[in-house]
């Protein structure tokens, strides 16, 4: 739900801005729904949790329609079970707005999510009662195991060919809407290659873990934008219609969800209890990982590439002082004070070696909290079992802006900040100029 409080004020703020004349569709490319650590396709309490906190706030938002991204599949295994459907429907009606025309159920067990919904907006500056149909579709790639190999069938669904499903079902869909957008979660030349075979398409909007922002593409009659990851940018694409309902153009920009724009203050109540929920749940989790295996994370740490601060310190006195009084010391209390403790994308840049044999949790590895040496440095394993040899050169501000980069972190000036870290007798290896 990573930017929800902000992207409702923003379009409730649009919709006044414009006096309601504007009529808004609000839509996701995919992947809302999260599968991290899940084993197999099985999702731990925590992950269901958060994904039904998702689901329940999409609709009581009024997201239009979302796309299903492979990552979606292993939740929606459970949204489109048979067994109990019309209630969950009733409880959450956004599960009818999750489209895909490339995935089927393995089984009878399940139902086949909606190739399209059909949203039907009133011109208000067009001629009275003008009224436009738009269609739209989702695509989303196989699972990617290896350069070349990929995983088609995941969470209880088979996950077709892009192309061909998009070959059978657009030209029904085109048939029944005055404009189509396909929500395609797949690489950028998938996404072009969709747009050129593909004449009934008028917008694409891709995503696929992209951190781009740049201007449209153009294939065919398609416009071509893609949403930026974790919701950090709202894109918002104007769609410019002529008298008799055709399209004259389309502008695409991304607006900052930044501090800027405020928090809605209903999405925001709705966002902390969420966090407050599945942070319990994720306590919980750590919790047993802990009495169930305490022995295994010492062991784990044991093997790491990484060695924590604490044994940095035991030769480099003076630098740990100065880090010590820095808020790289206390970079994990940022993230508990939000509730954000247990978010992978978050702890990341607050910890040390995450998903890279270091970091795994506040309760198994508190050794590698807080940005530390090797964040900066590298892992220290070899180091410190042999001082005399080279290691540690840092290039700056590249390594910085890794984390520190916009929009995590918009006020970030390597000018300023670099001389509240900085240690030791060398010079950094300076490999860009300061933003």
């Amino acid at each position: 739900m990573g930017g929800l409080a902000r992207r409702v004020s923003y379009i409730k703020a649009f919709k006044q801005r414009s006096n309601l004349e504007v009529p808004t569709l609000f839509v996701d490319a995919g992947n809302l729904f999260s599968d991290d650590r899940a084993i197999g396709d099985q999702l731990s309490a925590e992950l269901m949790t958060k994904n039904k906190w998702v689901v329940k706030e999409y609709g009581n938002f009024h997201h239009d329609a979302a796309n299903i991204a492979y990552a979606d599949l292993p939740y929606l295994g459970e949204l489109l079970k048979k067994d109990g459907y019309d209630k969950r429907v009733e409880e959450y009606p956004f599960i009818e707005r999750l489209v895909s025309a490339n995935i089927q159920p393995v089984d009878d067990q399940r139902r086949a999510p909606a190739p399209y919904v059909i949203r039907e907006i009133t011109l208000k500056r067009g001629a009275p009662g003008q009224k436009i149909r738009v269609g739209i579709v989702g695509f989303t790639e196989a699972k990617q195991l290896s350069m070349v190999d990929k995983q088609t069938t995941y969470g209880g669904f088979r996950i077709g060919d892009i192309f061909e499903a998009a070959r059978k079902v657009l030209p029904e869909l085109k048939q029944k809407t005055d404009f189509i957008v396909a929500l395609a979660y797949v690489p950028q030349d998938q996404a072009q290659r969709l747009a050129s075979e593909n004449p009934e398409i008028d917008t694409i909007i891709g995503a696929r873990q992209l951190n781009s922002l740049e201007e449209p593409q153009h294939f065919n009659r398609a416009t071509i934008a893609y949403a930026y990851n974790q919701t950090k940018y709202l894109g918002e694409m104007r769609v410019y219609v002529k008298g008799d309902g055709t399209i004259e153009n389309q502008v695409n920009r991304y607006v900052a969800l930044d501090s800027s724009i405020p928090d809605d203050l209903v999405a925001l109540e709705a966002v902390t209890t969420a966090h407050n929920e599945f942070t319990s749940e994720q306590n919980k989790a750590a919790n047993t990982q802990f009495t169930g295996g305490g022995t295994a994370a010492l062991e784990n740490a044991a093997l790491s590439p990484f060695v924590g601060g604490a044994t940095c310190a035991g030769c480099h006195v003076a630098e740990e002082q100065i880090w010590s009084k820095t808020r790289h010391a206390h970079a994990m209390a940022t993230l508990e004070n939000k509730n954000q403790q247990f978010d992978n994308e978050c702890i990341r840049c607050h910890v040390v070696g995450f998903e890279k044999g270091g970091f795994q949790s506040l309760i198994t590895t508190p050794q590698f909290a807080n940005v530390q040496c090797e964040n900066c440095h590298g892992p220290g394993r070899e180091h410190a079992s042999n001082p005399g040899k080279p290691y540690g050169q840092v290039r700056t501000p590249a390594a910085c802006v890794q984390c520190h980069a916009p929009p995590n972190d918009p006020d970030f000036d390597f000018a300023i900040y670099w001389p509240k870290i900085r240690h030791g007798s060398k010079e950094p290896i300076a490999s860009a100029k300061a933003p």
